[in-house]
Order: C-alpha cells, then structure tokens, then sequence
C-alpha cells in the first residue's frame, strides 16, 4: 500500500497517513468526543481511601479521562447493531449467499450470556460467543467462523484489527462536585447517612483521542493477509464472511471497511458512561483528521 490511504470523512475526502509502529503498519483515527450541553458525564472510578467521595469520575493524574475500554464498549455495541441493521445491504456488499446470512451476525461476547442475552440468541439477533479451539490436529472456530464485530474488536484467543487510546481533554478538563441525597419516604427529608458526594465532568469538556487500525503485520503478512482480508490458520479460513467478497484491491478492501463499517459505527456512539437516568452521558462523537 501507499504511505496515504484515502478516506471519506464526513462527506469529504481525507488522505490519512500510514504510520509504521515497530513492524506494524498503523492507520490512526483521531476522535474528538464533546459532552453535550444539557448533560454531563460520569465515568465512575474505585472509591479514594483519601476522600469521601464514592462517586469520582475516572482520573489519571487528576485529570478526568474516558478510559480506552469505555470507548471500546462503546463501539463494540454500536458495530454490533450496525450489523443487525445493516444484514441486506452488507449481504450484498460481501457478495454472501442468502443461505449464509447468519455469517454476519454478532456475538455476544461472553461463553456465560444472561438470561436477557440468551433472548436475543434465541430470537436469531445474535450468536453465541466467537471461539477458536485449537488441539494437537485441528483447528475449529464453527460453522459460522468468528463474527464480524470479532474481526474488529478480537475475541479470546486472536487479536483483532482495533487498537484505543484513553481520551484526555483539552487543558485541564472541568470537574464539579455532585452531591446526592436520598429522600426518607415517610418524613420528606433527607435520610441519615444518605449523602453521597460524587463529581461530573462538566457540558462543553472536549475530550480527545484514537482509535488505530493495524492494515498489516509481520505474521499476517507472511500469509499475504492485511485488514480487509479474510484470515486463516492452516486451511481453516476464520472470517467466512469476506471469503466471497470480490474486490480484490487490498486497499479499497480496508478502505470500505472503514468507510461502510468503522466510521459510521463511531460516530452513531452517543451516550457514554453511567448515570443516564440522570441524563448524563450524552456526547458528539466526530473524527477529528
């Protein structure tokens, strides 16, 4: 590939530089994230022993900060409905049969699904959760290989294209106190010991980071696979969903990845974090290159 990848951001085209990391060929996204007026947010944290507070947002430094993992389950919720929606139209993009529609469906991640998830397996909306079983003799990941949400995000026991960054705010990021109090039912006041002091992280706070694409490395590159391609160990192709696909140009593959798939799902992210039964947690997510 070229050192520049072009990307369709927002209705306007975008060269993106490839960057080498070690041996690994990286396409890095930034993503701006702004907590919208009329909200705030609250990424809770451990209780400090040093303070009162059993409602703090997660810090580093002091400094407030969405944390990589809330970002990625984030996304990873917003790729999975993506998929659920967009069942026909990726149907016909990736050239899949329509006896092979369930190739597209996502997991849930988890080999212990609740009750609640279980439904929604049950209901033909999702599969059980991704698995590769690795023996002496064979390689088995199933009839329907590793789901597309998998090949982005990993799964247990294999790697997928996605790196994060935690996001940090613009100068020195606005936290306020945020006391609450629960009300005793029968007198109307306030009730003993029912004060809890917490902080939010105020409308307005910019926040900014990235989400990395590894396009190639060295083990996959042996193989001649990058991003875009689908994987294999031994003859046991793991993404039976872009086995058929047929453009060929391994850069218009990762490239519609991106466009069809990645960047619509990051910028539907809208909520972030707890307590929105409080209307906190509401965010404009925008890429930011």
């Amino acid at each position: 590939m070229s050192e520049k990848i072009r990307i369709e951001i927002e209705g306007q085209e975008k060269d993106i530089e490839l960057k080498k990391e070690g041996k690994m060929t990286i396409l890095e996204l930034p993503v701006r994230i702004e907590v919208a007026e009329g909200s705030f947010l609250h990424i809770g944290s451990a209780p400090s022993p040093l303070t009162e507070k059993k409602g703090a947002v997660f810090k580093v430094d002091r400094t407030p900060v969405i944390p990589a993992t809330s970002f990625k389950g984030a996304l990873r919720h917003q790729l999975e409905l993506l998929f659920i929606e967009k069942v026909d139209e990726f149907t016909q993009l990736f050239n899949i049969p329509n006896d092979k529609k369930g190739l597209l469906k996502p997991c849930i991640p988890s080999p212990r699904p609740t009750k609640a998830e279980e439904e929604l397996i049950n209901v033909g909306k999702y599969r059980k959760h991704c698995e590769i079983k690795v023996d002496d003799r064979q390689i088995s990941v199933g009839d329907l290989s590793i789901c597309p949400v998998c090949y982005f995000m990993g799964t247990t026991g294999l790697m997928g294209f996605l790196r994060f960054s935690n996001f940090y705010p613009e100068g020195e990021g606005s936290v306020i106190d945020q006391t609450n109090i629960r009300i005793d039912r029968k007198t109307g006041t306030a009730a003993h010991g029912a004060k809890v002091e917490g902080e939010q992280v105020k409308p307005g706070t910019v926040f900014k980071g990235n989400v990395s694409i590894v396009i190639s490395e060295p083990i996959l590159e042996m193989q001649g696979i990058q991003f875009g391609d689908e994987r294999k160990i031994g003859d046991v192709v793991i993404d039976k969903w872009l086995e058929n696909w047929r453009e060929t140009d391994k850069r218009n593959r990762a490239k519609t990845l991106i466009e069809k798939v990645l960047l619509p799902a990051i910028q539907n992210i809208k909520v972030l974090g707890g307590q929105r039964s409080r209307g906190a947690g509401k965010v404009n997510v925008q890429i930011a290159a």
